[in-house]
């Protein structure tokens, strides 16, 4: 029953706070409240203002708005983060403040001078799975909103929000230059994207020529070898899934972070290598990284029937970590574990969580591979630490990240020649440096590579990164028989390596094989759905070649929603939009093929494929589209 100063009413309401906020405080207090004040009054409280609504409270980083239009709302949303944009452009990258923003319509109650109701709650649960700068809407907002602001704006699914009883299905806004352009399309529910996560920065366009010549190549296809390979595609269902949830950072420093995501990250390592377990990728996980998601929300978004989490406390050379494994829908606990000790011996625990949560859901795990690392002499402390830094950057987002990770690699390398792990990441780091475009000598380098990764596999043969380095290496110089070897070693040795799983598909693409290339591609994508463009490019590939042309839609336009630089997933995408009829869509790809990809030769594309039906497939879906 509302109170005599309570009214009801039917309003828009705008939720906004600071993404990584904590971490701003805490590297610099004065300049980030200073910072926060300036953007208040010069561009937010104006835009609010104009846009006819107001501010109900701020909670420090967060504001909470509400407007009498939803169209008002939105666009001043927009607004907001397109000056936010142009902001950050005079600020250095990890000083730069970026807005996260969820707008919901329905009934609140405003009552002394605050608002309650859904109607806040599912903006401020919006708010929080909105990516920096971006915005998500409920399908309430977006159906006012569809047709009457000039934004693009992609479907993301049903999504369950915490504390809110029935999933909801998100809209999110795309401001990057080229989703503009695609704006006219997306209102087509038939083949609208829908992006899995945060947009991330793409390839250049040197990357997408490189990615080409893996196409035009013209040599032949050596014949597939004619034995059974049996591979962890096969039986991926039969087996029980595990979600590792990052482990806490409990620190109290944030710069701390990777450490914690590093354990996290060599557990699944660890877990990944036996062979009747498969374990969610750690860029699938991280996403969850201080929510407090239900494990039941967790478990079904992940398809995960168990879940590890843990926490992780380090000072200097002393680390704390404790880890328990439960059962997702039951919350039971089958097996705890926490270990105290010199940073040294963190190896020896990571192998016995690994071991006894294996021991636990399968006993036919022999003890003798679980204890792979106990025999082995163990990394440098400082070459494992750098291993977690090169590991929390990722070699493949820029080319600044990429030239960081290869230098804390050849730090470790020099620090410990002996660690296999730092001699196959290197090699992996200098891959995408080659196939990104990033180096004037791409041969020379890509030598290189292959002997830090034949050095890998030297020091560590029972390790799967450098046989699944070297399998990349191979299969871009169109050696298909060598690859073939390296990667399916590293399935063996990690049947759950999404990556391996992803490469292993695309080499399935060129022999011909395109069930079992479909079948490995989205199984990669299940373990990690952040994995990098290529493959999504080349299920989108796979799915079209096998006729399947509705969803080498969808995966291609949720890819470019994801990676908007990588532009040779406007090849398929024309090619798919003609076959299936729909001309106007075609010659929009067609006219960023032109565009974006003027080298780009129809005659030679798909040629490295075994089955010459293939590419002559892909060409007549391109001349259909008017290529």
């Amino acid at each position: 029953m509302l109170t005599a100063t309570a009214e009801r009413r039917l309003a828009a309401i705008v939720a906004a706070d600071v993404a990584g906020y904590s971490r701003l405080m805490g590297e610099n207090e004065v300049e980030t409240l200073a910072a926060l004040k300036v953007l208040r009054k010069d561009l937010i409280d104006p835009l609010v203002a104009g846009h006819k609504g107001h501010i109900v409270k701020t909670t420090g980083d967060g504001l909470l708005l509400e407007f009498p239009s939803v169209v008002e709302a939105v666009a001043c949303a927009v607004d907001v983060q397109r000056g936010m944009l142009e902001s950050n452009r005079r600020v250095l990258a990890d000083r730069r403040i970026d807005f996260r923003m969820g707008i919901n319509i329905g009934d609140v109650i405003f009552e002394d001078g605050d608002v309650f109701g859904d109607g806040v709650n599912v903006a401020a649960r919006l708010e929080q799975i909105a990516p920096p700068g971006g915005i998500c809407l409920s399908e309430d907002v977006y159906r006012q909103v569809r047709n009457k602001l000039d934004v693009a704006v992609y479907d993301v699914g049903q999504q369950r929000l915490k504390n809110i009883a029935n999933p909801v299905r998100v809209y999110r806004i795309d401001l990057t230059p080229q989703a503009k352009a695609r704006r006219r399309f997306a209102e087509h529910a038939d083949w609208r994207a829908r992006p899995l996560g945060l947009a991330l920065a793409g390839a250049a366009m040197l990357s997408a020529i490189v990615t080409a010549a893996v196409w035009f190549g013209l040599g032949r296809i050596p014949a597939p070898q004619q034995q059974a390979e049996r591979s962890a595609l096969e039986a991926a269902t039969l087996f029980p899934i595990i979600a590792v949830l990052p482990f806490a950072n409990q620190t109290g420093d944030e710069a701390q972070s990777y450490f914690a995501d590093g354990v996290t990250e060599e557990v699944i390592n660890a877990l990944g290598r036996f062979k009747s377990l498969r374990v969610i990728g750690p860029n699938a996980v991280l996403r969850y990284r201080n929510q407090l998601a239900a494990r039941v929300e967790i478990s079904s978004e992940l398809g995960a029937s168990y879940l590890v989490d843990g926490s992780v406390r380090r000072s200097a050379d002393r680390v704390r970590i404790s880890a328990q494994l439960s059962e997702a829908k039951s919350g039971t606990v089958m097996w705890s574990d926490r270990y105290d000790g010199e940073l040294s011996d963190i190896f020896a625990f990571q192998d016995r969580i690994a071991r006894d949560i294996a021991g636990t859901l399968a006993a036919n795990i022999t003890q003798l591979e679980g204890r792979r690392r106990l025999d082995e002499g163990r990394p440098d402390q400082t070459a494992f630490d750098l291993v977690l830094r090169a590991r929390a950057i990722g070699h493949g987002s820029s080319r600044a990240a990429n030239r960081q990770v290869r230098e804390l690699m050849t730090k470790a390398v020099e620090l410990d020649p002996n660690y296999a792990t730092s001699h196959a990441l290197l090699a992996e780091a200098i891959y995408s440096q080659v196939v990104q475009g990033w180096t004037e000598f791409p041969d020379r380098e890509l030598a290189r590579a292959e002997d830090l990764a034949r050095r890998a596999i030297a020091l560590g043969p029972d390790e799967p990164d450098g046989h699944r380095i070297l399998g990349r290496i191979l299969l871009i110089r169109a050696e298909y028989e060598p690859a073939r070897n390296a990667l399916q070693r590293a399935i063996d040795l990690n049947p759950s390596d999404a990556n391996a799983l992803a490469v292993w598909g695309a080499l399935q693409s060129f022999i011909g094989d395109l069930p079992r290339a479909i079948e490995s591609l989205e199984l990669a994508l299940k373990y990690d759905p952040l994995l990098q463009p290529n493959a999504h490019f080349d299920l989108a590939i796979s799915y079209y070649l096998a006729r399947r042309h509705e969803d080498a839609l969808r995966v291609v336009e949720r890819g470019i929603s994801r990676f908007p630089n990588f532009v040779m997933f406007n090849v398929p995408a024309a090619a798919a939009a003609a076959q299936l009829g729909r001309q106007e869509q075609a010659a929009f790809y067609v006219t960023e093929i032109r565009r974006r990809l003027p080298q780009l030769n129809v005659d030679l594309l798909g040629s490295r494929f075994r089955d010459p039906a293939h590419p002559a497939y892909m060409r007549e879906g391109l001349r259909r589209a008017g290529l």
